[in-house]
């Protein structure tokens, strides 16, 4: 029967190429600094873990008062840079 070789082949191959797509996905913000870092007009804060915690970060504000905001693991938009001074972890969690 040849439908089985064909269906084997084509099994191999989507469990090959899954991994590649995931790593590709991951290597786009390997390139992102760990804490606040700022991208065009956005200020930004980059959580790095591999834990999956959520930590409390300090947001300063220009002309307001900080903020403590909770932050999950990988990017999270702040603000336009207009906005956003700074932002650093206080070492909590969530």
């Amino acid at each position: 029967m040849r439908i089985a070789p064909v269906i084997a082949a084509t099994a191999l191959a989507l469990t090959t190429l899954a991994p590649t797509a995931f790593a590709n996905s991951q290597a786009t913000t390997a390139y992102s600094p760990c804490g606040y870092f700022e991208e065009g007009d956005s200020a930004w804060y980059n959580h790095c873990t591999s834990s999956g915690s959520w930590i409390k970060i300090v947001v300063d504000y220009r002309t307001e008062d900080g903020q403590v905001l909770c932050v999950g693991p990988g990017e999270t938009f702040l603000g336009a840079v207009s906005r956003i001074q700074n932002a650093w972890a206080i070492g909590l969690t969530c």
